[in-house]
């Protein structure tokens, strides 16, 4: 397998892994805030007096890094691959 098809599809594959458990991260992280805060409010954990809403705010933010590098990274798999076409195709 070539380098760059290696490099390619090892990115791919981190930022869907990425995607993943930061989906998971925040949704454990919105648990949290519902049992561990006394107040809907709260955003200060009682048991680990962490801030959760910038916990949470964080992970959206790698969670949106994720999801845009998967997009660039499908919408210019050519140009990154290089496919070589046929002269039949070109114009």
């Amino acid at each position: 397998m070539d380098k760059r098809k290696l490099i390619y599809f090892l990115l791919i594959g981190i930022s869907i892994l990425g995607i993943l458990t930061t989906m998971y991260g925040i949704l454990n992280t919105m648990v949290s805030l519902k049992y561990e805060t006394e107040n809907i409010n709260d955003c200060i954990s009682n048991i680990s007096n962490e801030n959760l809403c910038h916990t949470i705010r964080n992970l959206k933010i790698v969670l949106s890094i994720c999801f845009i590098l998967l997009i660039v990274l499908i919408y210019f798999r050519r140009k990154i691959l290089k496919y070589n076409r046929p002269d039949i195709y070109k114009r």
